[in-house]
């Protein structure tokens, strides 16, 4: 990590070769057989010049000590006690954070990933999280999760939550946000110094605050997270099989069968980076137990606000999510008439295949559903509306309807797509756990003056994108 403290003792240097071995020793595993990406060499030549430097730190240090020992005359003489204060004392308990000793206590690989969920695991059950009393379980329950499904052979997840969870990195972490870095304790720093940066160089968010792997607002962030297929990973991209259908045929004993073959696409989407400027009030800035939950809620409510937008209306260029909306193909759009009616509602209904339709639902602006609720004249679709329990969504025609404020809300300007139905199990969001943030600490004004604002640069990496365009069909504005 960038600008933390420098070792001190040859037993801090001695520890700090022990992390680097193992490491490099993951690397070298990883890419077993394989030449390493860009962003592996630049930690493997880093890792290799730093542990250089500490072993020829070590070896000069071990030679002036043994020197000042013969030249005083008395066996085991050292250079004078230093000043500085003890470099890591472990509590009692924290030894479930220490990557280096599950390393090295580990029998196997699957040793060592086993031992690594268990330690994450207990981690989770001590972890701190923000919100309602009530969320926590299913907060812990969803990480838990996360690492039975998620977690590669490697245990990447397991290693993110050891690292980000131990109450000393929550510490460092908060002294970073608040501009106190150069403030980091021994023990801070080393943990600090555990967890690295990305490639960026940016601090890894706590895994207790980060919206990339707790659930926030029980799960209900975006109404596409609720509906569609969202798939979480550790690894650069998300591959996929799908189908547009199977055939099946029956046939006489004995008789050849049909030709029932069908065709298997093989998706593939790579998380593109997100940025977000988090700002907050130097009034916050106090003290981080209290200010915790309020970041926590901040990178939470921009991770959001970009997405909710995002998936809908992203074009799928360049770092641009494929939106539900915006990239559907023409195939699937069906003509509304001129005039916006319950006719509309119907026709879009039965343009969408069979197969579909069990799991289909609506998704359009308020706007529109409430120019739906304007038909419901005795002669223009009065039972329209189905109105739910508490807690669900109302139901039209006979499907669920979520709302999206990224939709269209004109229905007259010929082109627009307003109003979507579909199987949003075919729309697929994939995200990249983990989030990072640079700190800025003094935000100033046009004028160049201090505004009294801090902020966090949140990063993180997401894409969506449509799986089978016949699952989905779209009402769109005619001439």
């Amino acid at each position: 990590m960038a600008d933390v403290m420098e070792p001190r003792s040859i037993e801090d240097r001695e520890e700090r070769i022990t992390e680097i071995d193992a490491r490099v020793a993951e690397l070298d595993e990883e890419f077993a057989n394989s030449r390493m990406d860009d962003e592996a060499r630049d930690e493997w030549n880093r890792l290799n010049a730093e542990r250089d430097e500490h072993e020829s730190t070590v070896a000069e240090l071990k030679r002036r000590k043994e020197r000042l020992r013969k030249l005083s005359g008395v066996p085991g003489a050292t250079e004078r006690a230093s000043t500085e204060p003890p470099t890591f004392v472990r509590k009692r308990g924290e030894e479930i954070y220490d990557l280096t000793r599950i390393r090295a206590e580990a029998r196997s690989e699957d040793d060592h990933r086993d031992q690594l969920h268990d330690n994450a695991k207990r981690a989770i059950e001590r972890a701190a999280f923000p919100g309602p009393a009530g969320s926590r379980a299913k907060v812990a329950e969803h990480v838990e999760q996360l690492l039975e499904r998620v977690d590669d052979k490697h245990g990447t997840l397991a290693k993110r939550i050891l690292a980000t969870g131990n109450p000393v990195y929550d510490r460092a972490f908060g002294k970073i946000v608040l501009g106190g870095q150069h403030m980091l304790s021994s023990e801070e720093s080393r943990a600090a110094m555990q967890v690295g940066t990305d490639t960026e160089g940016g601090f890894a968010v706590p895994f207790q605050l980060d919206p990339t792997v707790i659930l926030t607002s029980d799960g209900s962030v975006s109404p596409l997270r609720q509906i569609s297929r969202v798939e979480q990973i550790t690894s650069k991209t998300w591959q996929g099989v799908t189908s547009s259908g199977i055939t099946v045929s029956r046939s006489a004993e004995e008789d050849e069968a049909d030709d029932n073959g069908f065709t298997i696409a093989q998706p593939e989407v790579t998380p593109t980076r997100v940025i977000a400027d988090v700002r907050f009030s130097v009034e916050l800035d106090q003290d981080w137990p209290q200010l915790r939950s309020e970041i926590s809620r901040l990178l939470a409510d921009a991770k959001s606000e970009e997405e909710d937008t995002a998936f809908v209306t992203g074009d799928g260029t360049g770092n641009n999510p494929s939106g539900v909306v915006a990239t559907l193909a023409a195939s699937s759009e069906v003509a509304a008439s001129t005039s916006f009616a319950s006719d509309d509602l119907y026709a879009l209904e039965e343009a969408l295949p069979p197969r579909f339709r069990g799991r289909a639902r609506f998704l359009a602006n308020k706007s529109v559903y409430n120019a739906v609720r304007q038909l419901g004249s005795a002669t223009d679709g009065g039972d329209l509306w189905v109105r739910l329990a508490a807690g669900q969504p109302p139901e039209l025609i006979g499907y669920p309807a979520h709302e999206a404020s990224a939709m269209s809300s004109d229905t007259a300007t010929a082109g627009s797509r307003y109003l979507l139905f579909g199987d949003f199990s075919q729309f697929l969001i994939v995200d990249r756990l983990g989030m990072t943030v640079e700190v800025n600490p003094h935000i100033v004004g046009t004028n160049g003056r201090w505004t009294g604002q801090r902020a966090v640069v949140a990063v993180w990496r997401n894409s969506s994108k449509i799986l089978v365009d016949n699952a989905f069909r779209v009402l769109e504005a005619s001439v």
